[in-house]
């Protein structure tokens, strides 16, 4: 959320004229929300951030495209793992012949005769034929290619956890702004409620006659209240943002809100950064996608060395084919296309010689393993910058919301003090101008901090990859 927060000197000018006792309005006195209507009779179900979270892991689109491409990977692996057991074809046909005679030696029918002129004398005829090679050595082709199968499904899992780790930081972003929306809207409100009270005190003391107050204090404080109204409305607005995101990452379009509880220290200490280190080398999903990355190329490089080699493997086939129309010729030399039964059971090789560009390919293998070793390195140092950068950022958040909190805690003391010398009547309500001025700021400035040292601890568990040391907001 923007800082759009500039608010505070109307505190300064609520404390020229505000009664120190007194009730806050019963309305919110946010300008530009409707006046209150009936209650509603069915509440919107309160998702709190854990629940958004596993809401987002089941229904966000992008998750489900990333599952997809995992069990696309699976599926290559099943057919690397099957494709070279299944190197089989079948082949049938039916149909009907006229009347074939003779023999290999002595001929009674033209070729012509085998074209169907009529109806008389035909028969059917039945021909199925199967074969198919078992591999038996290929120098290790198989097992590279299943090896890279199983690589490439490493990488396609840990393309969906950094897919699910991203989509979760953007829940918690959402949800930790929705919060500071609603956390400035009660603080607004109350800066209105001390602005109405200081406009009606000094009207009364105008109409009564005090000279210790002018219509310029009046005008000050409704050219503050103007300018609280402005700001105002971004509340409603951020609270619109953060709702509509959470909806959008949920897929829960309907009766959806979080608990109205305000902001909180994360409740995940922040440890040693040698921790953060070690696990982002461990879990971080773009790590783990390189080093699955280069045992793919690994193997795709084996494979094309292997591919230089020979197959050796055990051929088997089947052929039959029945014409009863047709007259058998049993002579072992002769080949009789319409009536025969054989099969076949040799050892053979089978080797392409395209040998040139079979070492240009595997040159190729060879740039793109060196690319993917390369990505490893860039992936470890990133993650590296990425984790200190975050440790810092959350270090900063850390003492910036601990010194706004005890500013907050400081000014009000402060005020106390001054308030207990306005009772006594040895001072006046002036001199609440400058503990009301320190404490709007602070109070203000420890919101943004609490919001941004949550975000900046999410932020550190996305950049190490160590996801359950993100603040749950629980």
């Amino acid at each position: 959320m923007h800082r759009l927060w500039p608010w505070v000197p109307c505190l300064v000018a609520a404390a020229a004229a505000a009664s120190p006792s007194g009730d806050a309005r019963a309305d919110d006195g946010v300008p530009g929300e409707p006046a209150a209507s009936a209650p509603a009779t069915i509440r919107a179900h309160r998702y709190t951030l854990t629940e958004c979270l596993a809401l987002a892991d089941r229904n966000f689109p992008n998750l489900w495209a990333a599952r997809a491409r995992l069990a696309f990977a699976h599926g290559q692996l099943e057919e690397a793992k099957w494709l070279p057991w299944f190197q089989w074809t079948a082949q049938s046909a039916f149909g009907v012949l006229p009347q074939i005679g003779g023999s290999v030696l002595y001929t009674s029918s033209a070729v012509n005769n085998k074209n169907v002129t009529g109806f008389a004398g035909l028969e059917p005829f039945l021909q199925f034929g199967v074969s198919g090679v078992v591999p038996l050595y290929t120098f290790g082709k198989i097992e590279t290619a299943r090896e890279a199968a199983e690589a490439n499904v490493r990488v396609s899992e840990w393309d969906m956890e950094k897919a699910r780790q991203s989509t979760r930081m953007d829940v918690r972003r959402a949800y930790y702004g929705l919060e500071l929306a609603r956390d400035a809207r009660e603080v607004l409100n109350d800066a209105m409620d001390r602005l109405d009270k200081g406009i009606q005190g000094v009207k009364d003391k105008l109409a009564k006659g005090e000279a210790n107050v002018t219509d310029v204090d009046r005008l000050r404080l409704e050219a503050y209240k103007q300018d609280v109204s402005a700001q105002a409305l971004q509340a409603p607005k951020g609270e619109a943002y953060g709702l509509a995101a959470l909806r959008f990452l949920t897929g829960v379009e309907e009766n959806f809100d979080v608990p109205d509880e305000p902001l909180k220290r994360p409740d995940r200490p922040l440890v040693a950064i040698a921790q953060y280190l070690e696990a982002a080398r461990i879990l971080r999903p773009d790590v783990n996608m390189a080093r699955a990355g280069v045992v793919a190329r690994r193997a795709l490089v084996e494979l094309g060395r292997a591919k230089l080699y020979p197959d050796f493997g055990l051929g088997l086939g089947a052929d039959f084919i029945s014409s009863p129309s047709a007259a058998e010729a049993n002579d072992i030399y002769a080949f009789d296309p319409f009536n025969h039964f054989f099969y076949t059971i040799a050892f053979g090789a089978r080797w392409s010689l395209d040998l040139l560009p079979q070492a240009a390919r595997l040159n190729q293998a060879e740039s793109q393993l060196e690319e993917t070793r390369s990505l490893e390195r860039l992936a470890l140092g990133n993650a590296v910058f990425e984790v200190e950068k975050a440790y810092a950022d959350a270090l900063e958040a850390k003492g910036r919301e601990e010194t706004w909190d005890k500013a907050e805690h400081i000014a009000k003391q402060w005020i106390s003090i001054v308030q207990d010398h306005i009772d006594l009547g040895t001072w006046d309500e002036r001199q609440l101008l400058e503990p009301l001025r320190a404490y709007g700021n602070a109070r203000v400035q420890h919101l943004y901090a609490l919001m941004d040292y949550n975000v900046t601890m999410s932020s550190l568990a996305l950049a190490s990859g160590w996801d359950s040391a993100a603040p749950t907001a629980e």
